[in-house]
């Protein structure tokens, strides 16, 4: 048995490195939710809503439909949805159907995933109309208690958004990627 060298330890980790970040963006990570609690401020939390991004609908009913059971039980004031909702068009229907079971206003913007697969954004907008919440190219939203402007940036247009903060209102910008 041959023994592993320090150089053919090295040779064999940098050439395996790229397999093992492939595979784990490929089987690995597209199966996590991850759930994370951010509290601004020392002061007891005031408002509670869910950020979710990028879920690249392709057809995994289940696991879309675990996320939607996960944000409902979490009761959120509002969930906010940052791109990225299906890979292609085909999708699309079958997307709007489950994501249709948020039982909170449901706020979002699209994402280049979006754009891409050259879907109508017009069966978006009335999914997230139904639960209260928008769909937000460059526009904004005043959330249903009034504490919130939910400001929508497309960001393929124009390298600034058509809209200024509310100075009377908490603001929340929703926006894929940054305008480059």
């Amino acid at each position: 048995m041959k023994q592993i060298t320090r150089r053919r330890f090295v040779l064999g980790a940098i050439l395996s490195a790229p397999l093992l970040a492939v595979g784990d963006a490929k089987w690995i990570e597209p199966e996590w939710i991850k759930i994370r609690r951010v509290r601004l401020g020392a002061a007891r939390p005031a408002h509670r809503f869910v950020h979710i991004t990028d879920i690249h609908h392709k057809g995994d009913r289940a696991y879309l439909a675990g996320m939607v059971d996960k944000i409902n039980a979490l009761s959120p004031e509002f969930v906010c949805f940052t791109g990225d909702l299906i890979e292609e068009g085909r999708y699309l229907a079958e997307a709007l159907e489950i994501l249709s079971g948020i039982k909170s206003p449901l706020y979002g913007v699209p994402g280049n995933h979006d754009y891409w697969a050259k879907i109508p954004f017009e069966g978006i907008a009335q999914c997230f109309a139904a639960t209260g919440g928008a769909w937000l190219v460059d526009q904004e939203a005043a959330t249903r208690d009034g504490q919130f402007t939910i400001l929508g940036a497309a960001c393929l247009r124009s390298k600034q958004p058509p809209f200024r903060r509310n100075a009377s209102h908490r603001n929340l910008l929703l926006m894929h990627y940054p305008p480059g």
